[in-house]
């Protein structure tokens, strides 16, 4: 019976994940439209609101293009890997009422957001396009350079609460909350989760002048849609575990869903007004600064933590 309850809840979970990533797609072309002075989608059906069906539609008639030179099983195979992969993230979301617990979770986290690497170098390799492989080499770069420094930054929280599991956050964080407390991780942790999404001002995958969309210019139809899905996927992602992280939001779902809805605005926000900077910048940001700053954090926590200075 537990077992039965279990696949319900995490196929409840799926379904409403999938629906949000539809509707983020929507909230981001609104919000981006009153940032640039006009009104986004506001014509399918209800002012608007049916629009992610009306473009996924769209998507998935069009027509599939093919390389001349592609690696066929890679080629098809890959994107839906991606996606599979971002959402086996989601399985150490954490539940009320379950014996469903993941004691590892945060370790299993890592594992999965290494292997997406490899997805994306795949990705823009089977293609066999120059623009696909320039993208990747930027984009891949970036990955492997800020994953070090959000790992390091989530285990220093991870060494604050003596736990892998991620739902021993909401136990260790019911009297002060580790948003006020260490504000600073939290700004480093949202510049890497931004710099590892691909996300404005970081998105050097993607250039109008000499890249176009980068890695995944070569894909259409449902192709397309596995790639974008499992970018969104991600962000949704990123922000639940932030939130879980910085504020414990355990038994309190709904404020859970009001601050993952308000780091979705935020990712949109910063794209709507922070314009792409230069490569070499980014690289000495997380290099020069992001990481020897979250050593430092590191060192005096573990410190802290040793001589129980915060108990």
């Amino acid at each position: 019976m537990n077992l039965i309850f279990m696949f319900m809840n995490f196929f409840i979970l799926f379904l409403m994940v999938f629906m949000s990533v539809a509707f983020f797609t929507l909230l981001e072309r609104k919000v981006l439209g009153y940032i640039q002075l006009r009104k986004g989608p506001n014509k399918f059906l209800i002012k608007g609101v049916f629009q992610p069906m009306g473009d996924g539609l769209k998507l998935f008639f069009k027509e599939i293009n093919y390389p001349l030179n592609l690696n066929f099983f890679i080629f098809m195979i890959s994107p839906m890997l991606g996606l599979l992969i971002s959402l086996f993230f989601w399985f150490i979301y954490p539940f009320i009422g379950m014996n469903y617990i993941m004691t590892f979770g945060l370790i299993y986290m890592f594992c999965c957001s290494s292997l997406m690497v490899y997805i994306f170098l795949l990705i823009s390799w089977s293609s066999n396009s120059n623009y696909s492989v320039l993208g990747m080499i930027r984009f891949i770069s970036q990955m492997i350079s800020y994953e070090v420094s959000m790992m390091i930054i989530i285990m220093n929280l991870m060494f604050m609460i003596n736990s892998f599991n991620i739902n021993d956050f909401y136990l260790y964080q019911l009297n002060f909350k580790f948003f006020f407390f260490h504000f600073f991780l939290f700004i480093l942790l949202l510049i890497s989760f931004l710099a590892k999404m691909n996300r404005s001002p970081f998105d050097f995958s993607e250039g109008e002048s000499e890249l176009v969309s980068g890695f995944n210019i070569e894909f259409s139809k449902m192709s397309f849609i596995f790639i974008f899905m499992s970018k969104y996927l991600k962000i949704i992602f990123m922000g639940m575990l932030m939130c879980e992280m910085f504020f414990g939001l355990l038994m309190n779902k709904f404020y859970l869903n009001i601050l993952i809805l308000l780091f979705m605005f935020l990712v949109i926000w910063l794209r709507g007004f922070l314009p792409r900077f230069r490569y070499d910048k980014l690289m000495f940001l997380v290099w020069k600064l992001i990481l020897p700053l979250s050593l430092y954090m590191f060192i005096f926590n573990y410190s802290m933590k040793m001589f129980n200075i915060y108990h």
